[in-house]
């Protein structure tokens, strides 16, 4: 979690044990180094869940039902996520939540993707990976930890965000986004189960 002058307060990292294939593949292991064990050891969606908006709470982001919180003086709310690409929120994140029936927050509703900002700011198209655009950036190197691990990943894309912010870039609104029932604008995809959520929108 960044604050406005782009530094980091507080962090929430945790695995989530699988359920529908519990046994990872050599493939998957390999691309995120994340381990069997790790995994078997680890709490399920549902619970990850619970304790991740428990965690924005504390923060004073939402409230317990995982709705983001508005600011004083308008109708909008002041934060949203930002990810490297559409798939965590838009698809897996929101397609997971569909399969096993379980509502989506309505925090997840809108996100920043990096990527549509990206060539904005530094003039060059986001190619290669998020690593090779992190280690583009003068000044920004990746550090330790291996990349497609959840934490890992977000921590560099936070790197990304605070030399923006540091340099002159300013987030003001989300660039993607669910509609009342929990598609992504756009899509024609059709709904497993409809969300029960409401949407927070900005304007």
């Amino acid at each position: 979690f960044l604050k406005q002058d782009a530094h980091v307060v507080s962090v929430f990292d945790t695995y989530v044990r699988p359920t529908l294939n519990p046994t990872l593949t050599p493939f998957s292991i390999n691309l995120t180094g994340i381990t069997q064990d790790q995994v078997n050891k680890a709490p399920t969606l549902p619970l990850v869940l619970k304790s991740y908006i428990e965690w924005l709470q504390s923060q004073h982001l939402v409230d317990s039902q995982g709705t983001p919180l508005l600011t004083p003086t308008t109708t909008t709310a002041k934060w949203c996520f930002v990810t490297w690409g559409d798939c965590d929120i838009g698809s897996t994140l929101r397609q997971e939540c569909q399969y096993k029936s379980l509502d989506l927050p309505a925090c997840f509703y809108n996100w920043i993707n990096l990527k549509d900002v990206f060539a904005q700011h530094y003039h060059q198209e986001p190619k290669g990976g998020l690593r090779h655009c992190v280690e583009s950036i003068g000044g920004l190197e990746w550090g330790d930890g291996h990349a497609h691990n959840g934490f890992v990943d977000s921590i560099n894309t936070a790197k990304i965000v605070r030399h923006m912010v540091q340099t002159g870039f300013r987030f003001t609104r989300p660039t993607r986004g669910l509609n009342s029932k929990g598609i992504p604008f756009g899509s024609r995809e059709t709904l497993i189960h409809p969300p029960t959520t409401t949407t927070t929108r900005y304007e």
